[in-house]
């Protein structure tokens, strides 16, 4: 299956949007990058995004926010894992126009095979000086001494290697109702269970 959601919010004054996304069976194709405009003051755009990129898929996902409000904020999160053949394209962008605006970004990417590919895209844009916009952005394995560490204390390496992608992905899903978030982890919990 291609998948292409489009989205693009608008926040006011004093407004808040927060965009959640997990992706963890796999698809054709993954196309999107939804936009937040914080035209109000102290407007804020919360974007998170985990994605476990397996078999041929191919994916291109990004957030952006343009911060045009005064005190206007934003925050990117993203965490891709890619094993198999997956392609990954994981895009951040922030756009400062607005005075005092703050924005960040953050992408991380695990890599579980030599044969994925992913890459980390973050990009900020300032139209003032008075803005304070970051980026973080870093692609890695998993560390064979953390493995090491886990199977010490008695963990199978398959175990050890589990706990730590768990962790990796360990993303507080901001906004979500208790009922919801906690069924969004149950969720969660079973798909890394059948892919590992």
């Amino acid at each position: 299956m291609d998948v292409r959601p489009r989205s693009a919010v608008m926040i006011e004054d004093d407004g808040a949007f927060i965009s959640n996304y997990i992706l963890m069976t796999p698809v054709k194709s993954l196309q999107m990058n939804p936009t937040a405009y914080c035209v109000g003051r102290n407007a804020r755009a919360t974007f998170q995004t985990i994605i476990y990129a397996h078999g041929d898929t191919k994916i291109d996902s990004g957030s952006r926010a343009v911060l045009r409000g005064e005190g206007s904020r934003s925050e990117i999160i993203s965490r891709v894992i890619a094993t198999d053949n997956a392609q990954v394209i994981a895009r951040g962008e922030v756009i400062g126009e607005g005075t005092n605006a703050k924005g960040h970004i953050e992408c991380l990417g695990l890599m579980l095979s030599d044969t994925a590919e992913v890459d980390s895209i973050p990009e900020l844009k300032a139209a003032r000086k008075d803005l304070d916009l970051s980026h973080e952005a870093a692609i890695g394995k998993v560390a064979e001494v953390e493995i090491q560490y886990l199977m010490a204390r008695g963990l199978s390496e398959e175990e050890a290697t589990s706990v730590i992608i768990r962790g990796f992905l360990n993303v507080d899903i901001t906004g979500l109702p208790d009922a919801l978030a906690r069924e969004t982890k149950r969720m969660l919990d079973m798909s890394l269970e059948k892919v590992m």
